[in-house]
């Protein structure tokens, strides 16, 4: 790209480029804290190290750390903002604008109307969410009007371009990126969003069932199921399947997301690059299995799935009916009604009822399922516990168990 902004982004506890010139273009490396569901997060460092790879070959991935709730990374800085149409896994995606120290909102506001918010902002007052801990720095409400002010005042001296005001009296409120702040010791980290809304609302679903899984989720436990998969031309099967969210997601675990709003496509950047950002991605549609069959009982749903997802085999089955179904190397993946959100008297019988049903019925290599931590599974004479990994479901603490049959 020959189009250059005045633009400062770290790298580190530096600048990118020089104090004296920040100048920098789309192909900069730049840094992201990509967000996660707690305790998944080395299932998204799966993804994010597949895909990267895929689209972005010749093109290092520097992975700077991996903890609770996201992973760090540098690389170009379109790459980064693109990941938001590649990933399936992530919550949202933090661009990092800042990093400095500061004590008290005076300075904070110093700092915020000298920053350069030209590149990022269409001259909206931006909505500000702010985390403190041991720092001096601590009330939200004043730290969120010190940013406020700080940008308000940035206008004052530069104007905002009025084709860039022009573009802002369209967008949708929803879509504008927020600016995301941090301290934690007097050291302070400044992001900018730039998803908008979380990253599970593909735009693809229509309809969707009683207590569905989030999108999001439901990929990253297929990366947990894939791995321990050994056959290969792969039936996955959902025996209560809802809106259908693990099929569709398995089906479309390479499919570029576009048909969606993302913040970043409101930042004056992206606007000037528009057609560099949207011809920087090549879809594939490669999947790691190669058939995808849906069940359920409720007859609703499985025509509300048809709409949903009309390429994938949905039908109106019930899982405990003794009739069997043979598909070829079948692997099995599903949330079964859980009592706590569906008002439903179950307990842990009923879940070994469900495990012996999908085996008699489907003969499986391999079972993936969540189940609510009041309910503890043990391996026994039918099956072996291959993974238990705890995570959190719509508030709910329970466990995605891979179980491989005996």
């Amino acid at each position: 790209m020959s189009r250059y902004y005045n633009i400062q982004v770290f790298s580190r506890d530096k600048f990118i480029c020089a104090p004296h010139k920040w100048v920098m273009n789309t192909t900069d490396p730049a840094r992201f804290f990509i967000v996660y569901p707690m305790d998944l997060e080395d299932l998204g460092l799966r993804e994010l190290e597949e895909k990267f790879k895929l689209h972005n070959p010749q093109t290092p991935l520097i992975i700077i750390a991996v903890i609770c709730g996201g992973i760090e990374i540098e690389c170009p800085l379109y790459m980064g903002l693109n990941l938001n149409r590649i990933l399936r896994t992530p919550t949202r995606i933090l661009l990092r604008l800042a990093e400095f120290k500061c004590r008290d909102a005076p300075k904070l506001y110093q700092k915020m109307s000298k920053f350069n918010w030209a590149p990022w902002l269409l001259g909206q007052i931006p909505e500000v969410t702010s985390a403190a801990k041991n720092s001096r720095l601590f009330d939200s409400r004043k730290i969120d009007k010190a940013i406020q002010d700080g940008v308000a005042q940035y206008y004052r001296h530069k104007p905002v371009k009025k084709r860039y005001l022009d573009h802002l009296e369209v967008a949708k409120a929803q879509a504008l990126p927020k600016i995301y702040f941090r301290t934690e010791d007097d050291s302070c980290t400044l992001s900018i969003d730039t998803t908008g809304e979380r990253m599970h609302l593909r735009g693809e679903k229509i309809l969707t069932g009683l207590a569905p899984i989030r999108e999001n989720l439901a990929a990253l436990l297929l990366i947990e199921l894939r791995s321990h998969v050994k056959s290969t031309d792969i039936t996955l099967i959902d025996p209560m399947s809802g809106s259908g969210t693990f099929l569709i997601e398995a089906k479309n675990s390479n499919k570029v997301t576009e048909n969606r709003d993302f913040s970043f496509l409101h930042m004056p950047l992206a606007i000037d690059s528009l057609a560099f950002f949207n011809n920087s991605i090549e879809e594939t549609k490669i999947t790691f299995f190669q058939a995808f069959v849906g069940f359920d009982i409720n007859a609703e749903v499985v025509a509300q799935s048809k709409i949903n997802a009309p390429e994938i085999d949905f039908s109106c089955v019930d899982l405990f009916s003794k009739s069997p179904h043979t598909y070829k190397n079948p692997v099995v993946i599903m949330n079964p009604p859980y009592g706590i959100r569906v008002g439903e008297n179950i307990n842990l019988e009923y879940f070994y009822k469900i495990i012996e049903s999908v085996k008699n019925k489907f003969n499986p290599e391999i079972l993936g399922i969540i189940i609510p931590d009041d309910y503890k599974m043990k391996t026994n004479s039918d099956f072996k516990i291959l993974k238990a990994r705890p995570f959190k479901n719509g508030g709910i603490e329970v466990t995605f168990y891979v179980l491989g049959f005996k």
